[in-house]
């Protein structure tokens, strides 16, 4: 069973607004699906394992946990940052921790729109319970790619979307193919934007009370963009062809173990040509295969995630692995 709440992963560099102003759009739809909106509510509506009466129901989608994957240079405050904001008069330009604007903008966020729902009579949204930092490389592609591969096996039983607005070209590559290897992620998401604002410029003003609230939810309706994962399901099917290829250290696969392997993911063997063509496995004969050039690379890129599916149970075995590289931000307001 999936707890409530939802663990938003992130890149980030040196404009805090990357992970500010897409969190800033789900508060604006929660606070309009508890006001009624029905589209903010529909767009809740698979947040969660399944419906669920109560609580869960009422703080559905709601941010459980924000963990972010930077610079070790900008979570320690050793660059400048650049942002800005319209709604409660921050300016950057300064060294700072970037964790620091973070908190403080969405604490400001979070009372300001509770202070509406609490005047319509609507319960109050909850501060992320965690936020977490990771430092990373974020030139090198190899080194972010094991640190989130790490984190979304320990992220295994929890409902996590991804941001892909923030970060390198090598963070956003990275989180997206662990993100496929291990399946974990249900939903990859975009809002554009060109301001370096904290909040969405494209929404006129600071809402001021609940019709303000609704029109902002319309606004975000239309800009938002849900990334559909690439090649859905295909993880575990690389996961045991390597599985098979370099731990059992079988030189040759069977035509029928490896259609038996498509068969136990949901393909056919129409299936078999695709992972051909793309380098995954050569022929062998007329009935056998061994490891193409493409899945050897893949080994190597994904090389301890088979460790972590049997090591990382959860999110306390994650940052007893991370160790200096993870850094927890109290969110107290």
């Amino acid at each position: 069973m999936i707890e409530m709440g939802v663990y938003h992963v992130s890149g980030l560099g040196t404009s805090p607004g990357a992970l500010t102003m897409p969190l800033t759009c789900v508060y604006i739809l929660r606070a309009a699906a508890r006001l009624g909106h029905n589209g903010a509510s529909n767009f809740f509506a698979l947040s969660g394992e399944r419906e669920r009466k109560g609580s869960y129901e009422k703080n559905r989608g709601e941010p459980e946990a924000i963990i972010a994957f930077d610079s070790k240079e900008a979570i320690e405050g050793k660059l400048k940052l650049n942002y800005q904001s319209n709604w409660f008069r921050m300016t950057g330009g300064k060294q700072e921790a970037i964790g620091e604007p973070i908190k403080k903008y969405l604490c400001k966020l979070l009372d300001h729109l509770n202070k509406i729902l609490e005047r319509e009579g609507a319960g109050g949204l909850n501060h992320p319970g965690y936020f977490y930092l990771i430092g990373v490389d974020y030139q090198d592609f190899e080194d972010v790619l094991d640190k989130a591969g790490l984190v979304f096996h320990g992220l295994r039983r929890k409902e996590v979307w991804v941001n892909l607005i923030g970060g390198s070209n090598q963070i956003n590559l990275a989180l997206m193919l662990a993100g496929n290897y291990t399946m974990v992620p249900s939903r990859y998401y975009y809002v554009f934007q060109n301001e370096l604002t904290l909040e969405p410029s494209w929404v006129k003003g600071l809402p001021q009370n609940a019709r303000d609230i609704k029109k902002a939810a319309d606004r975000i309706l239309d800009e938002w963009r849900d990334i559909l994962p690439i090649n859905l399901g295909f993880g575990p099917i690389l996961n045991e062809l390597g599985r098979k290829f370099f731990v059992e250290k079988k030189k040759l696969l069977s035509k029928r173990e490896v259609i038996n392997i498509l068969a136990k993911n949901g393909y056919t063997e129409k299936f078999l040509p695709k992972l051909i063509t793309s380098g995954y496995i050569v022929p062998e004969g007329e009935d056998a295969f061994k490891a193409g050039p493409t899945l050897e690379r893949i080994a190597g890129d994904f090389s301890k995630f088979p460790e972590y599916q049997n090591s990382i149970t959860d999110f306390g075995k994650v940052r007893e692995n991370l160790g200096d590289s993870i850094k927890e931000v109290e969110f107290k307001c």
